[in-house]
């Protein structure tokens, strides 16, 4: 457990005083930010879980309807979908944001239309777990609660690092992430699921593949008979074992194919350190 020192209320500064240093954006723009912001809008449900976790909660006025962590977001202003044709402008606009943190993937459309308003925006979009701590204290940074940043990311460095001690010298079980099953589909190495998955001491049996979400076949599940079976509780109620074909892998048959918060491995936030510490309990569960 650790403290938040920040407290993101502003001391001298004055909210309409630029960031100091020039930050460049996942669009490759150095857009003119205020510091200290009082008013934000959040468009990616990941960059929401961030800012309540840095302490700057009590600031974000808007979020998007798949913002659901922490419960808090929930009291918040909803502005649409994920996706950038679902935003409403008019409802951004009307909270009269001073920053609003976006997808670089997913809102191109909406960065043109908030610089027609004049609303300064900054563009976020992590590969890798290196990048999501690099994130979170650009966020922090631009929130004003740099601090905060600091403290999170010490903390989910912290909760890996001593996943890491506990499973040195373990043998690695064979991981499937069952990502789609029509069309049959999974996560390649270049994605946070598989890096969570080489994380917590397992591995990824499509590591060798080149796309992020290749599209795979059954028989090539079989072949490679992975020691794990794993799926997203977004998924739903599914049952590999009712099937015959997927009851050939000892993984379905021994009772090794289960479902897991898909929210907190697909999200690049600070529970992607929980993740990593989560599937090291499935994988070895001797440690723990």
């Amino acid at each position: 457990m650790f403290v938040i020192l920040c407290s993101c209320v502003p001391r001298t500064q004055k909210p309409s005083t630029q960031v100091s240093g020039v930050l460049t954006d996942a669009l490759g723009r150095s857009p003119q930010l205020t510091e200290n912001p009082q008013r934000i809008v959040s468009l990616v449900p990941a960059v929401t879980e961030i800012l309540f976790a840095i302490g700057a909660g009590e600031k974000v006025k808007g979020v998007t309807q798949y913002c659901d962590y922490p419960p808090e977001a929930a009291s918040r202003t909803v502005v649409g979908g994920f996706s950038g044709a679902t935003v409403s402008m008019e409802v951004l606009h009307s909270l009269k944001p001073d920053l609003v943190i976006l997808s670089a993937d997913m809102h191109a459309r909406v960065v043109s239309l908030l610089d027609n308003l004049g609303i300064p925006s900054f563009a976020v979009e992590p590969r890798d777990i290196s990048g999501v701590y690099e994130t979170i204290a650009v966020i922090g940074e631009i929130s004003g609660c740099a601090e905060g940043a600091e403290n999170v990311i010490a903390g989910m460095q912290r909760k890996i690092s001593g996943v890491q001690e506990r499973i040195t010298g373990r043998e690695k079980p064979e991981v499937f992430w069952l990502l789609e099953l029509e069309p049959l589909m999974t996560v390649g190495p270049e994605t946070f699921v598989s890096e969570v998955i080489s994380l917590g001491g397992g591995r990824n049996i499509f590591d060798d593949v080149k796309e992020q979400w290749p599209m795979v076949s059954v028989e090539q599940v079989l072949l490679r008979n992975p020691d794990w079976i794993l799926y997203g509780d977004d998924m739903g109620e599914i049952s590999l074992p009712g099937n015959p074909v997927w009851r050939l892998l000892p993984a379905v048959s021994g009772g090794r194919a289960l479902s897991v918060n898909a929210d907190m491995l697909f999200r690049y936030g600070p529970r992607l350190a929980d993740g990593v510490e989560f599937l090291a309990g499935i994988l070895h569960p001797s440690l723990w």
